[in-house]
């Protein structure tokens, strides 16, 4: 359009030079070409109002469509996302010191706090994943890829208060003959209750503060002896956790019977975890915090009797972090205990080293039945804290049998 308009100027330019001279020589050629410019003069004004139109109109459709996403923006507490301006520096290719720098030295992203909710048939829903695989290097096994955790869950709210949760792991099944169920987590929950929720279903059951906590979470590739023994167990049941200033509480009755299973008799497991925070406050305590936790189940001191009861203690400060747990059990009439203490240290914005030092009697009925296991760590953070790179060095020493033993352990795992 803009080449048309200039091409008429330059011709009603040549017309008025030439038009005298022109019109007196051919007076009828003159008529026809002047009149076939107004012509096309009169078809470019028409034009021109015509794309006024259409852009118009666009710009109403456009305004509008602004207004029924912020109002629906609105209706989901959704914030609307602001418009992002290219950055010219972004797209700039980096060199391989500017690589270095960024993956090595700067700070990781952070994994925001808050999920974007999608609407369901009723209420909102998130969704979850944690993918990990290893490779495990065995002085005595066979060394292996594997496929240790492809959990998927999903959580939503019915109401302000009625929520819920599931969460299957296909990991949990593999090709032989250790098939188990791949479900984990499936519950309904109520927080309507200030400081406080309570489940229904079945989910983690609260032994050790390390077997309760997010696998995603943990600063070693795989937990403690006692953390994967003692804790990290699921089972049915009704639970109520609370949350103050200065304690978090958890306490439920379960089936006893873990992953997926009816009950086997009429009595029901009691499971509880105290932890105390002293110091919330301070600057250099706040991040201590110690506990106690036990599960109770008697069947008047039959081989089905079990029981645990432990201890933990937590303290982190900048990139510090301090652990070590202790636990007791019995199942039947065996009775068995052991324990673990760990540091991690934040030594660059991505990079962490772990060291942890352990114990475990499986039987202390048995003399020299022990196993100490020392685990040296390195975590590299992609996403803080759930998307990383691992590498453990695993050293255990049985006396059972009077064996030593070494593990190189790679993890790669992204959550969210």
């Amino acid at each position: 359009m803009k080449n048309a308009v200039i091409f008429l100027a330059l011709s009603l330019i040549v017309l008025a030079r030439v038009r005298p001279a022109f019109a007196q020589d051919y007076p009828d050629q003159f008529s026809k070409a002047l009149q076939m410019v107004q012509n096309q003069m009169t078809e470019l004004k028409e034009l021109v109002a015509k794309q006024q139109g259409i852009i118009t109109s666009q710009g109403k459709e456009i305004e509008t469509l602004r207004l029924k996403v912020e109002s629906q923006a609105k209706t989901n507490s959704i914030p609307p996302s602001p418009a992002k301006l290219p950055n010219p520096e972004a797209s700039k290719p980096r060199t391989l010191s500017e690589n270095l720098k960024r993956y090595l030295l700067e700070k990781p992203e952070s994994l925001p706090q808050e999920k974007l909710p999608m609407e369901v048939g009723m209420g909102s829903a998130r969704l979850g994943m944690l993918l990990q695989e290893w490779y495990t290097f065995d002085d005595h096994a066979h060394d292996t890829f594997r496929h240790r955790r492809m959990e998927f869950g999903v959580s939503g709210k019915l109401t302000d208060h009625f929520n819920w949760k599931f969460q299957i792991d296909p990991a949990l099944v593999r090709e032989d003959n250790t098939t188990r169920s791949i479900l984990k987590d499936v519950y309904f929950s109520f927080d309507g209750i200030p400081h406080h929720e309570v489940r229904l279903g079945q989910y983690k059951v609260p032994i050790t503060e390390e077997g309760f906590r997010n696998s995603g979470l943990i600063d070693t590739i795989e937990r403690s002896f006692i953390g994967r023994t003692f804790g990290d167990k699921r089972d049915i049941g009704l639970m109520t956790l609370g949350s103050w200033k200065y304690v978090d509480y958890q306490v439920g009755v379960f089936n006893g019977d873990e992953l997926n299973r009816f009950d086997s008799n009429d009595q029901k497991d009691l499971a509880a975890r105290l932890v105390l925070k002293p110091f919330p406050d301070s600057p250099f305590l706040k991040g201590f915090q110690g506990g106690t936790n036990m599960y109770f189940r008697t069947t008047n001191g039959s081989a089905d009797d079990k029981k645990r009861i432990g201890a933990e203690a937590r303290y982190e400060y900048g990139p510090l972090a301090l652990k070590a747990e202790y636990m007791q059990g019995q199942d039947g009439i065996v009775p068995a205990n052991g324990w673990y203490t760990q540091a991690g240290y934040r030594f660059l914005p991505r990079w962490e080293t772990v060291f942890r030092f352990e114990g475990f009697d499986p039987n202390e009925r048995i003399s020299e039945n022990k196993e100490y296991d020392t685990t040296i760590g390195l975590n590299y953070f992609l996403v803080h804290p759930t998307t990383k790179l691992q590498l453990n060095y695993v050293h255990k020493d049985a006396q059972r049998n009077g064996t030593t033993d070494n593990q190189i352990v790679g993890a790669v795992q992204y959550a969210f």
